[in-house]
């Protein structure tokens, strides 16, 4: 009698579970072809990604060896195209290096302009940022259209870096002592040389440019 219950038993969930595979057995098999191809997808994009990073690595290879012949127009040909600093890698390095030749060749705008995308840019590290934005003043303020430079914007720039215990904190403060001078305002200045002449962190250089500075301004 057991054995007649059993095997109705097993008849009932032969028939639940036929009832359950017609109701959801395409959800299922549409599942795992999901997985499978999700899988799939993610092996050839990592096989992609790997062969688009040594493509990259090859042709900034190219490009350096262009630049290690002097600052083109070949340097510049070899080098924008890879120029991507939104993208980080090799996208990083070869902005920075195609404003250094732009720099070089004296087009001081063109460079400020790489220098400042490099300072905007989330893929960049913050010490890297933090290097493009002190270049991108810089080069702002020497550029040949320097007159027009906009003190408020550079100084915006610069904040971030002034902050105590930033790395660059002296680059920074002898910077915004020369946008404060480029804009006539001889007493922020002041105040920037002073922090920076005071600062015992600061490298032995900075302290004596910004002390030799302050002898040089008007008296208050």
């Amino acid at each position: 009698m057991a054995d007649i219950f059993r095997e109705v038993d097993e008849d009932v969930r032969k028939e639940h579970y036929h009832k359950l595979w017609k109701k959801y057995g395409l959800y299922v098999i549409a599942l795992a072809v999901l997985i499978v191809v999700a899988v799939g997808g993610w092996e050839a994009w990592k096989v992609y990604s790997l062969k688009q990073r040594q493509a990259a690595s090859r042709d900034y290879a190219l490009a350096v060896g262009v630049i290690a012949e002097g600052p083109s127009d070949a340097a510049l040909a070899a080098l924008q195209p890879l120029a991507k600093p939104g993208e980080g890698g090799y996208g990083l390095l070869a902005t920075f290096q195609a404003a250094r030749v732009m720099a070089e060749r004296g087009d001081t705008d063109a460079a400020a302009v790489l220098w400042g995308q490099i300072a905007d840019s989330t893929a960049a590290d913050p010490g890297m940022r933090a290097v493009a934005t002190l270049l991108m003043v810089q080069h702002r303020l020497g550029s040949a259209d320097g007159a027009k430079a906009d003190g408020a914007e550079l100084d915006a720039a610069l904040a971030p870096l002034l902050a105590p215990g930033q790395a660059f904190r002296p680059a920074a403060l002898e910077l915004s002592a020369l946008v404060a001078l480029h804009g006539g305002d001889t007493a922020r200045a002041r105040t920037a040389l002073e922090d920076l002449a005071d600062d015992v962190t600061a490298p032995q250089g900075a302290r004596t440019r910004a002390t030799q500075l302050l002898a040089g301004l008007p008296e208050q």
